[in-house]
């Protein structure tokens, strides 16, 4: 009724020595190693003084169950002739020898192909890239040695669009061929720039595991991948993993398992790292490449914190310093990116909004002026984030922004509508006398390109990756004109045909409004001069510029920025005079 599965053995030599074992283990990765099947396997031999209470046991057992005395099973005997029929028919035909040399050279095969892959995909430096032949620039090599020079440990603070995925992959290259053993771990904020970076290693001969969504996809092989690894199977491993995966505890199990001696990590937009949780997840590795255009400012977008932000100490604290600066003006002189002209757009507050930004304003300056001669409450601290971040939403939905854009784009022939990105502002739009008092900015944006004319599309976090690639695909095509996004364009995501940028955030967070200048910067077959539209929030007519002077301020520190680097620069200068607001 049931099924014999004990596992005995005995094994006798010509001196009488014996071995008993007990138990089993096959020789698969679900029996060698940890997180599979609980197996095991005790061995005792005779010379052992144990023998006599453990082994003999085994021996005692095995003759009682070969001779037929064992309770509970019956065991048959296999006569003689009928192992000389099996042999007869299939142990020595022919016909069975062709099959054997058969499965045996399958197997051989299987086994060099198998070698074969496994070089096929070991880090070599392309020989082209983007249809050109393959040369690391100026920045990039000096960039790679000065991060050599700090024990390949340090963060690459490159322009967005000077190419810091490629410099990071080619030291990556650089550090296996050198240490001949390595297990390369990317780590990014989102799906769709691990993307990205999927398809920039495979230009360096490396397939990635990629690590994010459902563990059924990832969490085996990566298992397999560490047992490659310990058995001297493999020499090289190559991750790619979002943050919020990284953080998961079945990615830190295998990670915990990784000689961290031979683990290089590349944290890409690593201002992301800082937080607490991501810090913590991160690997004491031997090799760390930190890169971002902007590394020490806030992930908060649109919120304008008077906090000191301690996510920069974690930061360096893991990748150590800045081994190598590389600015956006550097980048444009050498012609890594394309020029572009840069028009300011003035968008006057009404008189509604005026009125809840002063008084918005006059509640912050009245905690901060409590803050210099006591300490705030944490009751304090959080109202203060909160009307910092009200009043950040209420300068990005700025009813007059509307108008301005709906004036500016009739300006535009068809033919001039091509590659356009709108970056608009979190939140809604402030009149609630407007046809519809709960509409979001991205909507109103999206409502008067389509009243001009323009083909465009939302790409947010709200449609799913094969959406956003279907609507890239367009967008590149020309099939569309315009993205509209509040936050996934920001960082790392590549569009280079894009050569215009129209800016309605009113961001004061310079890593924001500096990640999306670069992104209009990008060199691309066919494209020459960049425009870029920045629409001004200013003071409602009428009201005190004095009394709104930091307003004013602020927005003239990100046009100044913008500004110094346009070849419009005059004209820009020129249009602030005309507006009467300078920077004080």
């Amino acid at each position: 009724t049931g099924m014999y599965h004990e596992k005995i053995g005995i094994i006798r030599d010509q001196y009488g020595d014996v071995v008993a074992f007990s138990g089993s283990a096959n020789e698969t990765v679900y029996a060698l190693e940890d997180g599979y099947n609980a197996e095991s396997i005790m061995v005792f031999p005779s010379w052992e003084s144990s023998f006599s209470k453990y082994g003999q046991p085994c021996v005692d057992g095995f003759e009682e169950l070969w001779s037929n005395q064992q309770k509970n099973t019956l065991v048959l005997d296999m006569p003689s002739q009928h192992y000389e029929e099996i042999s007869r028919r299939i142990a020595y035909s022919k016909e069975s020898l062709e099959r054997l040399e058969k499965i045996s050279e399958d197997l051989y095969t299987a086994y060099f192909r198998q070698q074969e892959e496994q070089e096929m995909f070991l880090p070599r430096l392309p020989e082209q890239l983007g249809g050109k032949k393959f040369i690391l620039g100026t920045h990039q090599v000096e960039a790679i040695n000065k991060w050599v020079e700090n024990d390949r440990i340090g963060i690459l603070e490159l322009a967005t669009g000077s190419g810091k995925t490629i410099t990071a992959l080619a030291a990556a290259t650089q550090l296996y061929q050198n240490a001949s053993e390595l297990i390369l771990i990317v780590t990014v904020p989102y799906v769709d720039l691990a993307k990205q970076w999927v398809e920039n290693l495979k230009q360096f001969n490396m397939n990635p595991l990629q690590c994010w969504g459902s563990q059924a996809k990832w969490l085996n092989e990566f298992k397999r991948k560490i047992t490659n690894l310990r058995y001297g199977v493999s020499s090289f491993v190559s991750i790619v993993v979002v943050n919020r995966t990284l953080t998961g505890e079945a990615f830190q199990s295998c990670l915990s398992q990784l000689d961290q001696t031979k683990v290089m990590l590349i944290g890409d937009e690593c201002h992301n790292l800082g937080a607490e949780k991501i810090s913590q997840a991160l690997p004491d590795c031997c090799y760390r490449l930190g890169l971002s255009a902007t590394p020490f400012r806030s992930d908060e977008d649109e919120i304008d914190s008077p906090f000191p932000d301690i996510a920069k100490e974690r930061i360096l604290n893991y990748f150590g310093s800045i081994v190598c600066q590389y600015t956006l003006e550097q980048a444009i002189l050498d012609q890594v990116l394309a020029e572009y002209n840069y028009y300011i757009i003035p968008s006057y507050l009404t008189d509604e909004e005026q009125e809840k930004y002063d008084a918005l304003s006059a509640e912050i300056s009245q905690i901060l002026v409590y803050q210099k001669s006591s300490t705030i409450s944490v009751e304090q601290k959080n109202r203060l984030t909160i009307l910092c971040g009200q009043r950040s939403m209420l300068l990005g939905g700025a009813e007059n922004k509307y108008f301005a854009l709906n004036n500016l784009l009739k300006q535009f022939n068809p033919e001039e509508r091509k590659h356009a990105i709108f970056y608009c502002g979190v939140g809604r739009i402030n009149n609630a006398d407007l046809v519809d008092s709960e509409e979001r900015n991205i909507e109103r944006v999206s409502r008067v390109l389509n009243s001009n004319g323009w083909k465009s599309s939302r790409f947010t976090s709200s449609e799913s990756n094969k959406e956003r690639n279907i609507i890239m695909e367009e967008f590149v095509s020309e099939a569309i004109d315009a993205l509209v996004s509040i936050r996934v364009l920001d960082e790392g995501v590549d569009v280079p045909v894009c050569d215009k940028a129209f800016i309605l955030a009113s961001t004061k967070n310079p890593r924001q409004y500096i990640q999306r200048r670069g992104r209009v910067l990008r060199k691309a077959a066919g494209k020459g001069r960049a425009s870029i539209y920045d629409f001004m929030v200013l003071p409602s007519k009428g009201s005190c510029l004095s009394k709104n002077r930091s307003l004013i301020n602020s927005e003239l520190e990100r046009v100044n920025d913008f500004a110094k680097l346009a070849i419009n620069t005059n004209e820009v200068i020129k249009k602030i005079d005309e507006l009467g607001v300078w920077y004080v």
